[in-house]
């Protein structure tokens, strides 16, 4: 696995380096092809000693056979060996400063992405929908007074950022998921339910962890704690994931496909669990910024050339979400300063809050372009040449703010809440609280 070279950051330094400009990233790209310039360097003098000491104990050999004096060959030949051993015991630490660089080289941006800074430089591609502007609420005080959402006994036996959900609202969450999970499945997603928890290697492959870690939750025995009971000793370390974006892209890790088997997509449902809570106290009421949440997430693995194909249908899937939720929504392409480091564009949806007055982001739609199946070894078969695969991936419904957005937008002046018509087969009624 990780299959991302040298040689590859070295043929496209300039690429590399105009986008870390334009992201505003801080890779140190001259530090790792200085790294690796030295490698290279070490690397051939290694091998040049090796040879030079190979030479040298055959000359010894013959040397003694035929009687002649060896002490000052054989000093040369210590001289030489510990020489050797020093750059031997050297190479292994520049090897990895160089591998945890690689793992971490942000991809390289598409052209259509525009050059700045969030919000002022992101573009508004389309607006949906009709805006009912209503004073009743935000999704937390009306879901409370229905006593569907109860945050403070959440906040007493886990934390901030925790809930518990009650009642009607936990079946409109089921209903939001089948229906889901039924339109994208006409339209050639298979369902997927994906492991909860991801191993630290395959973690590195599918997200920056250097600066991702943080916010992801850490599970799994150390080999000492293993040894009480009878727990079974994790080799890697685990991470609960933060989308089932990461555990999909991990799935086919190693392998190869034929052409004719892409694409291969995937509607994939899990919890999602993340430590990060928003900046400076950020939404702190209500579950639209939380801790455990579920998401139906869109996967593609494809052929280059069918990139922006697939693209663009998962975005029309989403947005066919929406439009049958009738929910206001707006799309925005994201600039280079926003675009996250391993995609290469990203386009946000944004569904309309009237609680909060505002268009806030419920999932997006990227391409990790081949960021993703480089670092896990995905390739497929092209007429004979191996190429790695394109990874897509969209989130589809995020629940919980899928939930807080829909009751926002269909809260009537009683109190109660009207079910969407596209959830009412699957919700059983019309009208909830």
């Amino acid at each position: 696995m990780h299959m991302l070279t040298t040689k590859y950051v070295r043929e496209h330094a300039e690429e590399i380096r105009k986008t870390i400009k334009d992201r505003g990233s801080k890779f140190p790209l001259d530090e790792l092809l200085g790294l690796d310039e030295k490698w290279r360097k070490m690397k051939t003098e290694l091998q040049g000693l090796q040879a030079e000491r190979n030479k040298a104990s055959l000359e010894i050999s013959e040397m003694k056979k035929k009687g002649v004096d060896v002490q000052a060959k054989i000093k040369a030949l210590g001289d030489l060996k510990a020489k050797l051993e020093g750059m031997e015991r050297d190479l292994p630490a520049l090897e990895e400063k160089i591998d945890a660089l690689l793992w971490n080289v942000p991809n390289i941006l598409d052209k259509s992405v525009p050059v700045g800074n969030p919000p002022e430089a992101n573009k508004e591609l389309r607006k949906w929908g009709t805006i009912k502007e209503r004073n009743i609420g935000t999704h937390e005080e009306i879901l409370s007074k229905l006593n569907m959402l109860d945050m403070d006994r959440a906040a007493k036996v886990t934390g901030a950022r925790f809930y518990y959900l009650k009642g009607d609202i936990v079946l409109l969450e089921h209903a939001l998921t089948r229906f889901t999970l039924d339109l994208l499945g006409k339209r050639g997603f298979v369902p997927v339910l994906p492991p909860f928890m991801l191993r630290k290697k395959y973690y590195r492959g599918v997200a920056p962890l250097a600066t991702f870690e943080d916010a992801l939750y850490k599970v799994g025995e150390t080999a000492e704690a293993s040894k009480i009971g009878e727990i079974e000793h994790i080799e890697d370390e685990l991470f609960m994931i933060g989308t089932a974006e990461h555990v999909l892209a991990a799935m086919h890790a190693d392998e190869l496909f034929s052409g004719k088997e892409l694409p291969l997509k995937y509607a994939g449902w899990s919890p999602c669990f993340r430590r990060e809570a928003g900046a400076h106290g950020k939404d702190q009421k209500g579950i639209f910024r939380v801790h455990q949440f579920e998401k139906i997430e869109q996967f593609v693995y494809c052929k280059e050339e069918d990139e922006e194909k697939y693209f663009n249908e998962m975005l029309d899937n989403t947005e066919q979400i929406w439009q049958q939720l009738n929910v206001p929504y707006r799309l925005l392409l994201l600039c280079t300063g926003d675009t996250g480091h391993q995609m290469t564009k990203t386009v946000d949806i944004e569904c309309y809050f009237p609680g909060q007055k505002a268009y806030r982001e419920l999932g997006s739609c990227s391409s990790a372009g081949t960021w993703q199946s480089m670092r896990l070894d995905i390739k497929y078969d092209d007429k004979g040449e191996r190429k790695y695969v394109y990874t897509l991936n969209n989130t589809a419904v995020p629940m919980q703010r899928a939930l807080a957005c829909i009751v926002e937008n269909y809260v009537n002046p009683d109190g109660t809440i009207t079910v969407p018509d596209a959830l009412v087969p699957y919700m059983g009624k019309s009208k909830i609280g």
